[in-house]
């Protein structure tokens, strides 16, 4: 009898684990992006310029919101070399603060713009 109610308070231990990895991931992912979307993806923005690029950044502007579904926003950026030319690129919107989600990818021709 004693073996079978932890058995049960395992199991519900389990459940209440899973539950709550879910919620994080889906609620967790919306708030995190609501709060703090915008200037997570500017910091991915920024080191994928700089180290994938080799580039220094010269100003950098990133939408809020992934509207399109696909866990990027789309942004802007100039480079000091060529202030001048605006850049667009998607780059990770929070995702657990990269856990689910990180870097930049470029934009192709066709893609739907946020």
């Amino acid at each position: 009898m004693r073996s079978l109610k932890i058995w049960l308070f395992l199991a519900a231990g389990s459940l209440v684990f899973v539950i709550a990895g879910v919620l994080l991931i889906t609620f967790g992912r919306n708030l995190g992006q609501f709060f703090f979307g915008k200037s997570f993806a500017e910091a991915q923005l920024r080191e994928y310029v700089t180290k994938v690029l080799n580039q220094d950044v010269n100003g950098v502007n990133c939408q809020k919101f992934d509207t399109d579904g696909n866990h990027y926003v789309a942004c802007d950026y100039t480079t000091t070399a060529a202030p001048d030319k605006v850049r667009s690129i998607e780059c990770s919107a929070w995702g657990l603060d990269g856990f689910l989600n990180r870097g930049c990818k470029v934009r192709l021709p066709g893609d739907r713009f946020n």
